[in-house]
């Protein structure tokens, strides 16, 4: 068996650009493409894309792809794969199929065959639950009469870090918070100030950022639940690389105590909670509103309310063009990023903002704007 694989990183929509860059720096040779960035990796690679992507929402292993257009033809060709070099007799899997533009259609059969042709060549079997964590999942996707089989690296999404047990009305997801804090250029030099803090996903994440810890610390190691695994190779992938001492302040604010409490115990299980200053009242009452209290350099970076999320979205115009007018006292060295929906509400703030990526959360589009003017 080969030791190199393709690979392929998925990613929430115009994220693209911001994993290719992350797994540059890991030292592989990034392929963007739409829904994510390929790249060819062995297994020290891959399980250090799963540990240490931010962005990322999966990492997943091309098994095998052919040209297919009947599911005789796909029951012949998947039983000459070497399953039981992927899977695990002890560990159970599941198979979802999506198909386009093909003459293979039945995502339901295509499954059956290809589940088929696993249990024939492995003693193990299908999920009874498909949402437990110790499951393999596979992926069969059928474009134009081609088949493309892949396995997901991780027993869950790898914005799934593992430390917001607790959660404030409408989470933002953590890749869209690392993408967020990665696009406001924030560094360990700068300060960090989220006033709509709710979870406390924006500092966290800042904080992991600035220290160098792995996004996926908190997880079970990648490809342990796959015949891949490889103990030694793992101790290579796990090994510190920029682990370093913070710098520069975090502060996150929110006016509801409970929102506080839990971005505090997040924070805890994340192993930043001393990194993180936490403040709970109107955001224009935090100290670092005050141009003399506020650190020399920084940047804003929040997720704030919106009408979707708010029951009188009229209220919200005050609250936009407060953050403008606080973030523009702040002076030249304080920089904002912040995410939207309704563009309306961002343009109250009166800040020159720039659309940086436009992506999906929750249902709706979003859009990070900011007044950084360099691309990731």
């Amino acid at each position: 068996m080969s030791l190199t694989f393709e690979a392929f990183a998925t990613c929430k929509p115009d994220l693209e650009p911001l994993v290719a860059a992350e797994l540059a720096a890991l030292g592989a040779a990034p392929r963007p493409t739409a829904g994510g960035v390929a790249f060819e990796a062995d297994r020290v690679m891959i399980m250090r894309a799963g540990l240490r992507l931010g962005c990322a929402s999966h990492v997943l292993l091309r098994l095998a792809e052919f040209p297919c257009r009947a599911l005789g033809e796909l029951e012949r060709k998947s039983a000459k794969l070497a399953w039981a070099n992927w899977l695990r007799a002890d560990v159970p899997f599941t198979v979802r199929a999506t198909t386009r533009a093909s003459r293979v259609y039945h995502t339901g059969a295509i499954a059956e065959r290809i589940a088929n042709t696993i249990t024939g060549s492995v003693d193990t079997r299908p999920a009874s639950n498909e949402s437990a964590d110790d499951v393999a999942r596979l992926t069969v996707r059928f474009r134009n009469d081609v088949c493309t089989i892949s396995l997901d690296t991780t027993t869950t999404p790898l914005h799934r870090r593992g430390y917001r047990l607790a959660s404030a009305k409408a989470p933002l997801r953590e890749d869209l918070a690392h993408a967020l804090v990665l696009t406001s250029g924030f560094g360990s030099e700068l300060a960090l100030f989220d006033p709509f803090c709710g979870s406390g996903t924006i500092a966290i994440e800042a904080a992991g950022i600035a220290r160098g810890l792995a996004p996926g610390r908190l997880r079970p190691p990648p490809m342990q639940h796959l015949a891949l695994f490889d103990e030694s190779d793992w101790s290579t992938a796990a090994q510190p690389t920029d682990a370093r001492d913070r710098l520069a302040p975090i502060a996150a604010n929110d006016r509801d105590a409970g929102a506080i409490e839990m971005a505090r115990a997040n924070a805890e299980r994340a192993g930043v909670a001393d990194d993180i200053d936490w403040h709970c009242g109107a955001f224009t009452a935090h100290p670092w509103m005050q141009p003399e209290n506020a650190p020399a350099r920084g940047v804003v970076v929040t997720n704030p309310p919106f009408g979707k999320r708010v029951a009188d979205a009229n209220k919200l115009l005050h609250l936009y063009q407060s953050l403008g007018h606080r973030v523009t006292k702040l002076g030249p060295h304080w920089q904002a990023t912040l995410l939207a929906h309704e563009l309306r509400l961002a343009r109250r703030t009166a800040l020159d903002l720039t659309a940086a990526f436009t992506t999906r959360h929750g249902g709706l589009a979003v859009t990070a704007l900011t007044t950084q003017r360099t691309t990731p």
